[in-house]
């Protein structure tokens, strides 16, 4: 849940003038009774007023955690759905129980607000506030300096100010001392000042605020002393360093320690993959030492951009079949099995699921395919979130970096989710992987052993008395009057499996039916039933318009209205072909036929076999109905739209008056609906129309869908009955021109559709990604098609440490193994310079691709920047060509002190001629590699995308590979 701390400035900042001002009838006598001493008492006494500022995962347990030992607790946070909620008892976080904070609530030693100026009434202030990176890749300090300067105008003397946000070394001296000293009072004098780290660790129920040791060093040792003696009252042990420096220091140790050793397991995991080794089984060989190991999990990155839990991802089992699921739901799900591979990190859950493959989209082939799911990620997040709006009503949330997959000029390339702009193209996956292969449903295989009660066997060919000879021997062994099989053609289901075990059974499942009840009761359905078009139909009339009942009969009901007599025709012919007795009535009252089937059985294999679900809010489609042939899926959406579709058709002559004159329009317009309560359903429906070839728009504010266009209507004509499709008819009748559709872009296997606009959205507590192998990507809700997360850098240190001339060299491998390091690559286009006679210094280089990888447009976290730096500084002259990247900024730091701005330039044989050595730093695929090596004198390659140009060895470098020579 995103802490967005934000202070509106008003002019109401107090400076020491002001306060004199004021007169000495106002705040200085009032405060000056909440001077240290009482503040230390208060703490003894367990009675000091404490406010925790930003109620995210790590304040709102901090909140819970004092109050829960006694403290009067206020939480303060701008976002009025935390406060509302918090006042309602209720909480928002995994890790914080709604019955805790309801407790504390009702006993009044927890409140929450969003009014600053409850700050004047409380003696300790904890700042739990987000930092994220901004676009420069530094710590993005803002939300900490508006929480700072939202306490300035109401900072008391005597208060206690703890910052826990992580950041980097020197925030609290550089930044929050000089804020708060603004108010005319003096730190470590009239107010305190420390920093303690927060170790919250989500989803840990081992370790939490109670047990967890805490840290803590203040600004001098009276603001320490005081620290520690309020921490001591919440944590088991407190641990003292000596500055807040220190402090800052050991959150980023404790965070670049794991990711260091994360990036070792994860090269040493790509090499034993390499030569046939379970690194998995090596990690827990090798924890079996009782000194001087400590296991670490290799993982594909934590953090990144990522999606809201309640998008849909698509996926594909052991059972096959294509299921949609939210993301959020099938993380909690997959983290529960108990073959799927679980590792904590510090405030993210990475699952390696067993045996999943997921629906990704294939540029290549420019469809959708399954690809095998490698991790699921779920991490706590306070960074802002976005929606994406297309043009024809689909909505996407993410968080706002998210890599998005547009098509520019016949290319797919990839945008962070916040540049997108109106009117760019993003993709639609149509096309699903089908299975020819017919299907149909085995209830005998299918049953538990728990439903063969009641449940008797019949041959449909012929009686049980003419295979009696062969059964007699094994059914005395199970029945004491094993007769009355004969005697009544019917054998209990447990016994028929028995001797199916036994080998002892000759009847297949294929030619027996299964019979409940007896006399007006009975009835039957067949053991094996093919999931024909027929059923498929039947299937879309009970995801519509059915329900079963709630009690141990498993009643079926299907309702329709009386006048669609085509489709109950319909749906009883289906029914007596299967062989189900049912019964039906007409409601007057509400002009509404029902129809009912009584079959446990049949009840059994709609809810629990097939999943249907039992009412219009949990309904869904078999997933392998998602996969079936073409046939099968058109039947299946006959049903759905029959029931709940809907055809609207306007006919008609439209006059009006302009300017004096009369005109008259003729009007013909008709479009096909669809509307679903179930969410699983709606986007279920629209995977499977789009792949059959429609691709619908949608309303803004609900779960409904609409098709138009000549083409379209007249495919879905024949699918439709009674009125609707007598709607279609008169449309098709009355049409003089056809109407095409223009809200998405048909490309064979994949569609487009516009981007309408990018909005703010709210936050979520928990987001989620997952990676895929190649390409990268997945299909989300809607259809619509997204890369996988690319990590964020979250290591303030090595930002930190350029303003002191110190390149963290350890820590930037740590952040990504794979980063080619920036001083090896200028050393190595020097000395291929200095073999062929040319000095650095003078040299012109053009510089290839500076996005952070190929193929997307975002240059965060590039190496470019920091190579384009050091050739800056050596006196190069350096131009860029990037098709994703028009703009690219350097400089700002030691390497460079003044913002240096680049834009891309042409690439064309001139510029590649007349530049000394080309450096190919972000290998995108649009480049023609044959032809920038044919044209270059020199070429230096740091992601060996050259590897396929033949006979140029003498002009290309490679980074990791020996260096040519020239004329060699």
């Amino acid at each position: 849940m995103t802490s967005s701390i934000r202070f509106c400035k008003n002019g109401a900042r107090r400076t020491r003038s002001a306060r004199c001002e004021m007169g000495t009838e106002h705040a200085p006598r009032l405060i000056m009774r909440r001077g240290n001493v009482n503040l230390q008492t208060k703490i003894d006494e367990g009675t000091a007023r404490v406010c925790v500022l930003g109620l995210g995962y790590v304040g709102l347990p901090l909140a819970v955690g004092f109050a829960s030992v006694g403290f009067p607790v206020v939480g303060l946070d701008v976002d009025e759905g935390k406060i509302t909620a918090l006042q309602q008892g209720k909480s928002y976080i995994g890790d914080v129980e709604s019955d805790d904070v309801a407790t504390l609530v009702a006993n009044g030693t927890l409140t929450a607000t969003s009014d600053y100026d409850v700050l004047r009434q409380v003696d300790v202030v904890f700042i739990c506030v987000p930092t994220p990176f901004d676009a420069m890749k530094a710590p993005d300090l803002s939300f900490i300096i508006s929480a700072v300067e939202g306490i300035v105008p109401r900072l008391q003397v005597g208060q206690l100010i703890i910052l826990q946000s992580t950041t980097y070394p020197g925030t609290t001296e550089e930044v929050v001392l000089p804020i708060l000293e603004r108010s005319g009072l003096k730190a470590g004098q009239d107010f305190h000042l420390a920093f303690s780290p927060e170790r919250i660790n989500p989803g840990d129920k081992t370790h939490g605020v109670h047990n967890t040791p805490k840290v803590v060093g203040g600004l001098t040792p009276r603001c320490t002393d005081l620290a520690r003696a309020l921490l001591s009252r919440l944590f088991s042990q407190v641990h003292v360093v000596s500055t807040p420096r220190a402090a800052e220091m050991t959150k980023l140790l404790e965070n670049i320690f794991r990711s260091v050793n994360i990036a070792l397991v994860n090269e040493l995991a790509l090499l034993s993959e390499r030569m046939g080794i379970d690194f998995w089984e090596v990690i827990e060989a090798a924890s079996t030492k009782p000194f001087g190991f400590m296991p670490f999990y290799p993982g594909p990155g934590v953090g990144g951009h990522c999606l809201s839990p309640d998008e849909y991802i698509f996926l594909r089992n052991r059972d096959g079949g294509l299921k949609a699921m939210p993301i959020g739901d099938y993380a909690r799900s997959t983290q529960a099995a108990p073959d799927s591979r679980l590792i904590q990190t510090e405030s993210t859950t990475l699952i390696a699921p067993a045996a999943t493959e997921l629906l990704v989209f294939d540029p290549a082939q420019g469809r959708a395919v399954f690809k095998p799911l490698r991790y699921v990620s779920a991490r706590h997040y306070e960074g802002c979130m976005v929606q994406i709006i297309t043009a024809d009503g689909r909505r996407l949330t993410v968080t706002d970096g998210h890599p998005i997959i547009t098509l520019e000029q016949e290319k797919f390339l990839v945008k962070r989710a916040d540049a997108l702009n109106p009117g760019d193209a993003v993709v639609v996956a149509k096309d699903l992987p089908n299975d020819s292969t017919p299907l149909f449903v085995d209830l005998i295989a299918e049953l538990p052993e728990t439903e063969y009660k009641g449940v008797r066997v019949k041959n449909k060919r012929e009686p049980f008395n003419a295979y009696r000879a062969r059964l007699v021997p094994y059914l005395r062994k199970h029945l004491k009057y094993y007769w009355d099989v004969f005697r009544y053609n019917a054998m209990p289901l447990g016994i028929y499996v028995a001797l199916e075990r036994e080998g002892a059974m000759p009847i297949p499942h294929q030619d027996v039916l299964l019979c409940t009840g007896r006399g007006p009761s009975y009835s039957s359905i067949p053991a094996v039933l093919p999931l024909d078009a027929d059923f498929a139909r039947l299937l879309g009339y009970y995801l519509s318009e059915g329900c079963i009942s709630l009690d141990q009969s498993l009643r079926t009901r299907f309702t329709f209205n009386a006048d669609e007599r085509e489709l109950i025709t319909d749906l009883k012919t289906i029914l007596k072909r299967i062989g189900l007795k049912y019964s039906a009535y007409k409601d007057g009252r509400w002009n509404s036929y029902h129809i009912k089937v009584s079959s446990r059985l049949f009840g059994l294999l709609l809810r629990d076999i097939l999943q249907c679900g039992t009412n219009s809010y949990n309904m869904q489609i078999p997933s392998h109905l998602m996969t079936a042939p073409a046939e099968i899926r058109l039947a299946l959406l006959s049903g759905l739209l029959r029931g709940d579709g809907d055809v609207h058709h306007t006919q008609e002559m439209r006059s009006y008056t302009k300017r004096g004159k009369k005109y008259s329009h003729y009007i013909n317009t008709a479009t096909v609906g669809y509307f679903s309560a179930s969410p699983i359903l709606f986007q279920q429906t629209v995977m499977l129309l789009q792949s059959l070839g429609f691709v619908p728009t949608f309303k803004r504010d609900k779960p409904q869908l609409r098709l138009y266009g000549a083409e379209p209507l007249a495919r879905l004509k024949p699918l439709l009955a009674d009125v609707k499709r007598q709607r279609l008819e008169a449309y098709e009748q009355g049409r003089r021109k056809r109407m095409p559709t223009t809200q998405s872009q048909n490309h064979g296997g994949f569609a487009t559709v516009q981007v309408r606009e990018v909005v703010t959205a709210p936050s979520v507590p928990t987001v989620y990604s997952l990676e895929t192998d190649e390409p990268h990507t997945f299909v989300t809700s809607y259809g619509l098609v997204v890369h996988n997360c690319i990590p964020v850098d979250p290591y303030y240190l090595s930002w930190k440490a350029r303003e002191y001339d110190f390149y963290t060299k350890f820590i930037e491998l740590a952040a990504e193994v794979n980063q080619d390091m920036p001083y090896h690559v200028v050393e190595k286009v020097a000395a291929a310079l200095s073999d062929r006679g040319l000095a650095l210094r003078g040299a012109r280089v053009l510089v290839l691709g500076v996005a952070f990888k190929r193929d997307v447009d975002d240059a965060r976290n590039s190496p470019a920047g920091r190579i384009i730096e050091l050739l800056l500084e050596r006196g190069a002259e350096v131009q860029y060509n990037d098709p994703y990247v028009p703009r690219y900024r350097v400089g700002r730091d030691v390497f460079w002190r003044e913002e240096h701005v680049l834009e891309s330039v042409p690439l064309t044989a001139e510029t590649l001629t007349t530049s000394d050595v080309v450096i190919i730093i972000a290998g995108h695929t649009v480049y023609d590699y044959d032809w920038v090596v044919a044209q270059a004198p020199l070429v230096v390659d740091t992601v060996n995308a050259t590897r396929a140009v033949a006979d140029r060895d003498d002009k290309v470098v490679r980074i990791g590979a020996p260096l040519p020579r020239p004329g060699r």
